[in-house]
């Protein structure tokens, strides 16, 4: 159980690590999107390659930024002392 004192920092730390989390994915959602049309002449199994790529490579950000949230989130607690004891 987390002392009553920590919980606003323990908060506001898990706060600002969800919003470092949500940038990287928010980006990808904007910028892939710009640069796939120049890529969408060519084309890999029939699928124009600008999309292609662009949905694999949103799929492998958002993979990696969900694990590095989870393994900082889980610091986080350990940090401010609401780790589950499993």
């Amino acid at each position: 159980m987390i002392e009553r004192k920590e919980r606003k920092p323990y908060w506001q730390h898990t706060k600002w690590q969800m919003l470092a989390s949500l940038v990287p994915l928010l980006g990808s959602m904007i910028v892939l999107p710009l640069y796939a049309n120049a890529l969408n002449d060519d084309k890999f199994l029939s699928i124009p390659v600008g999309f292609f790529l662009a949905a694999h490579v949103f799929f492998v950000i958002a993979v990696v930024t969900v694990a590095s949230f989870v393994n900082r989130q889980d610091a986080i607690d350990h940090w401010h002392g609401a780790h589950e004891d499993t």
